[in-house]
This record gives structure tokens, C-alpha cells and sequence, in this order.
């Protein structure tokens, strides 16, 4: 039987791209929202020899147009076919793939593979699908490949819900709606007291200034903490902050006094929900009274204004790392680790790249 040529193409095309994110390269372009999920579905909830095999077929369907994505290509296990795929992704230190050494063999038509069909098998069907769908558009197809090959590329640094994607994406406007839709988020704290440590964490790296948060729900007494979030220069405590949805703040003010003089900070923040729509703080001279009665100085900002300040005076690169950031922080088992939560970040991440407009510029890979 002659070789199959378009098995190498698919393949070095699969590595190549993947090279080309794990060096930086970007997402100028995301596949429809649809496809995007498809995507997502597949790289979540398939074991790593399906998500493997799918993506590589993928890259497959854009070499051979004829192909009908059903059956397994022919000459899907020479030279460069599946086993040469998975030693050029561990070679790379991905991780996506696991410990499969070769996809086709390891999973998806083990045994029969000559009657396997992938439009009747529940793990690729509904995925299949989608990219029929997708391959209507040869272009919408070759971002659906990108997208994957950037997602196995990222698992070299932990899966983050944000791929790297062009620098149109984080407008002020669009990193605006974004923190918004995370901080109305319901999370018992996590996302919101997360989101504005990682923020403050690239503000800050501008002066060499460390920023350290700790679980939401651990006692800062017990924990020997000044705040939910603390500012340290060359080991010594600057600042303290803390960030909470609920209004019980208001009645600890003493605590934030003592915490102020236990640990002889000069000022202390607090970064509350709905401080500027409270009748009793939106007016500055109410504020004003309210805190000057402890004699300390405590500064009060509503969580909008903040993290609408960032959005400002961020860089683009700077956003992103934020935003992953978050994700790290929700994901160390030790401060959050709770997957309804992991969950419902990536969600509103997920829902709010759906509406994501990118343009592709000159001189970019497709």
C-alpha cells in the first residue's frame, strides 16, 4: 500500500502549531462559539487518548478535504502517524496527551478498528459533529485546529481558562465586562478576594513589591495575617487589604483598627461590594464621619472601582496573566481547589470569549 502523505502533513502540522504557541505565538482569531465549546467538551471531559486522537484528526481533516472524519484515515499508524505524535508532545513536556504513547492503539477503536466509526461512538460523535459543522469553512475548520493545538500547548503551564489569544481581546472595555460578570459571581468570596490579589499582583511587580492572599475562609487571627491580601517589600508588611461581597464589614471596623495597630500598618483597605450605591457611604462626608470616628486611617472603595482602575492602568499582557492568575489561585488546593467554583469561573470566562470579536492581522499563521 502506498504511504499515505497526508498522515506526515497532518502530524508535523499538529506539532508545528503546537511549537508555535508554547513559543508565545497567539490566537488571532477563535473559532465560533459553538466550535470553541466542542473544543472545550473534548479537552475536559475525554480521556487523553481520545482528546489526542481527535485533535491530530482535526489537522487530518484540513490536509485531505475528502475524508469523511468516520472512519480511520489510511496509514494512520506509519512513519509519522499516531505513536510519532505522542513522542514529539512528551518530548515537549505536554502534558494534555498523558501517558499515551500512541492514541489510535491506546483507546478509540481497540480491537475492530476497521468497522470503528467515530459517528457511533459516544465519546466522538458529538464532537464529529462540530467539526462537520466547522468544515463547511475550510477557515473555521483551521481555527478549530489552532484553538486545540493552543490548549495542548498551554497544558505545558496548567490548563488556564484564557488561551493566549491577540491583544484586541482585552480592551478596557472588554477586561470592564469581564470583571464585572467575575465579581457578581457567586463564590463564597473566592473569585472576588482571587481576582483582586492577582490584579494587584501585576500592579505591583512594577515596584518589586510581593503580594501574598490566603483561603477566603481561614481566620486571619489564626493564620497570623493582617488581611485577606498583604503587600511585603524585602520581607517587611506594607499593606493590608480586605475583599468582601457581604456588608458585615461594617460593623468590624474596630477589628481592622486593632489589626492596624497590632501589625503598625499606617493605613488599611478595605474593598467592599455595593459601597457606592449604600445609602449610608455613597455620600463622602457620611463615609467620611463614619470612619474618622476611629481614628485610624481606613480606606473604603467599592470592588468596581478597583477593578475598573486595573483594567485602565494594566497592560494587555498584564490582564491576562491576571486572569489566569485567578484561575491558579482558585485551583491550589490549599487556599480553594472547589470544582463548583473552578467551574463557574471558567464559565463566565468561557461565555464572555463568546462574544469576543478578533481580528486576524497581516502576516499571522491561519
Amino acid at each position: 500500500m502506498a504511504t499515505n502523505p497526508h498522515v506526515e502533513a497532518a502530524s508535523r502540522a499538529f506539532i508545528e502549531r503546537v511549537d508555535f504557541h508554547v513559543a508565545g505565538g497567539k490566537l488571532d482569531q477563535l473559532p465560533n462559539a459553538a466550535h470553541r465549546r466542542a473544543c472545550d467538551e473534548l479537552i475536559r471531559d475525554q480521556e487523553a487518548s481520545v482528546r489526542t486522537a481527535l485533535t491530530w484528526l482535526v489537522f487530518y481533516a484540513i490536509e485531505d478535504m475528502g475524508w469523511d472524519f468516520d472512519a480511520f484515515p489510511a496509514g494512520y499508524r506509519g512513519k509519522y502517524g499516531d505513536m510519532w505524535v505522542c513522542e514529539e508532545l512528551t518530548r515537549r513536556g505536554i502534558t494534555l496527551h498523558g501517558p499515551v504513547i500512541a492514541f489510535f492503539q491506546n483507546s478509540l477503536g481497540k480491537g475492530d478498528k476497521k468497522s470503528f466509526r467515530l459517528s457511533r461512538d459516544d465519546r466522538t460523535s458529538k464532537f464529529r459533529a462540530a467539526v462537520m459543522d466547522a468544515r463547511e469553512n475550510k477557515e473555521e475548520l483551521q481555527r478549530t485546529a489552532n484553538y486545540l493545538a493552543e490548549r495542548f500547548a498551554d497544558s505545558k503551564r496548567d490548563i488556564s481558562p484564557l488561551p493566549n489569544v491577540s491583544d484586541d481581546i482585552l480592551t478596557f472595555t472588554r477586561a470592564k465586562i469581564l470583571f464585572f460578570q467575575l465579581i457578581t459571581t457567586p463564590s463564597e468570596g473566592y473569585i472576588q478576594q482571587f481576582l483582586i490579589a492577582s490584579l494587584l499582583t501585576e500592579f505591583r511587580k512594577r515596584y518589586g513589591i510581593e503580594v501574598r492572599t490566603h483561603n477566603p475562609h481561614a481566620s486571619d487571627k489564626f493564620d497570623k495575617k493582617a488581611g485577606d491580601i498583604e503587600e511585603f517589600h524585602d520581607g517587611q508588611l506594607l499593606k493590608a487589604y480586605e475583599v468582601t461581597d457581604r456588608p458585615e464589614w461594617k460593623t468590624r471596623l474596630s477589628g481592622f483598627r486593632i489589626k492596624m495597630d497590632e501589625y503598625n500598618l499606617s493605613k488599611y483597605i478595605i474593598i467592599a461590594s455595593g459601597v457606592n450605591t449604600d445609602e449610608e457611604l455613597n455620600v463622602p462626608t457620611k463615609l467620611a464621619m463614619k470612619l474618622d470616628d476611629y481614628k485610624r486611617d481606613i480606606a473604603v472603595i467599592d470592588i468596581e472601582d478597583v477593578v475598573n482602575f486595573f483594567a485602565a492602568e494594566l497592560s494587555l499582557a498584564e490582564l491576562k496573566e491576571a486572569i489566569n492568575g485567578t484561575h491558579s489561585l482558585l485551583t491550589t488546593q490549599t487556599l480553594c481547589g472547589k470544582a463548583k467554583i473552578i467551574d463557574a469561573y471558567n464559565e463566565v470566562v468561557s461565555k464572555w470569549l463568546d462574544t469576543a470579536t478578533l481580528v486576524t492581522k497581516p502576516g499571522t499563521p491561519a
